[in-house]
């Protein structure tokens, strides 16, 4: 009776395959760690593409600002929405029922932006939709600091828009300009011009 209660003791702590149940946890620790190395590097993939995307964006923007200063303005703002258009393979948006989702990844892939973004304990389901407007909310913060880095006098996001807002030169030029042209006026008036 000695070797029928052993026996059944340690066939009750071997699993089907003759191991046992804490190696087996050990082996699903590995597992899984294996699958989330897997997800970070498909993470990884997204911010390298993420990165070429804001670097396309950053120099449209430098773009919208050269203009403003062509046209003698010291402020411009510009929509992120709208330079990602203009963006070679920046994924696309479609319409379905009145909710904009993400068509086409371009040169990424819809699980890379989910593992970037949200991390990598929870799996990607192949087919989920995504909202448009979360891959660009995911992208503005660090659009915004890059361009803060250009040495702008202000740069900031508009509350609640895709719209962002630079400034250079002095805050208070345009009034020094009018000044200017105030007292030239005056001094041609004094001068007999």
């Amino acid at each position: 009776q000695g070797l029928k209660s052993g026996a059944q003791g340690r066939s009750a702590r071997m699993s089907d395959n003759g191991v046992c149940f804490a190696e087996r946890l050990t082996q699903v620790v590995a597992e899984s760690r294996h699958k989330c190395r897997g997800r970070e590097h498909m993470g990884e993939k997204w911010l390298e593409r993420e990165s070429k995307l804001l670097d396309a964006a950053l120099d449209l923007f430098k773009l919208r600002c050269t203009r403003a200063a062509e046209q003698q303005q010291c402020e411009a703002t510009v929509s992120f929405e709208v330079l990602t258009r203009d963006i070679p393979n920046f994924p696309t948006r479609i319409v379905k029922d009145s909710t904009y989702l993400v068509d086409s990844w371009g040169e990424g892939a819809a699980e890379w932006w989910f593992y970037a973004t949200r991390g990598t304990t929870v799996a990607w389901v192949p087919g989920t939709p995504v909202l448009f407007a979360e891959v660009l909310e995911a992208m503005i913060g660090k659009f915004v600091d890059r361009a803060q880095s250009l040495g702008f006098r202000a740069c900031l996001r508009e509350a609640g828009t895709w719209k962002v807002t630079a400034a250079w030169g002095l805050p208070d030029e345009k009034a020094a300009k009018r000044s200017r042209t105030e007292s030239e006026a005056t001094g041609d008036a004094h001068n007999g011009r």
